[in-house]
């Protein structure tokens, strides 16, 4: 049998909140399933599916779980901004040829 990844649960204080920035950050409505907030991703994709649950109250974040995502056209700096507009905000610039950036809820390369 194989094993393959069919959906990422992130908790947090505001499920709502976080289904609602990520649904911008990657285009995809947020759907009220039986099963909660989630983001059906597009088929083909693993996870296919990110589901956003309530954290218990004195859940603290140990650096994860994290996303990595890249931008598919455009400049990194344009997704940036965009990101930004939608709540993240920068954390570090790795500049260079590989550049990358670290931002609150997202890491985002460049395309290549």
């Amino acid at each position: 049998m194989t094993t393959h990844l069919r959906r990422l649960t992130i908790p947090g204080q505001d499920p709502a909140a976080l289904a609602r920035f990520w649904g911008g950050v990657l285009l995809r409505p947020v759907i009220n399933g039986s099963d909660g907030l989630h983001l059906q991703m597009v088929e083909g994709n693993e996870p296919q599916a990110l589901y956003f649950t309530q954290a218990p109250t004195q859940w603290v974040p140990d650096g994860g779980p994290f996303l990595s995502v890249g931008a598919l056209c455009g400049t990194l700096t344009a997704e940036v901004e965009r990101l930004t507009s939608l709540g993240a905000a920068l954390v570090h610039d790795s500049p260079g040829d590989l550049r990358s950036v670290m931002m609150t809820g997202a890491i985002v390369k460049t395309c290549g």
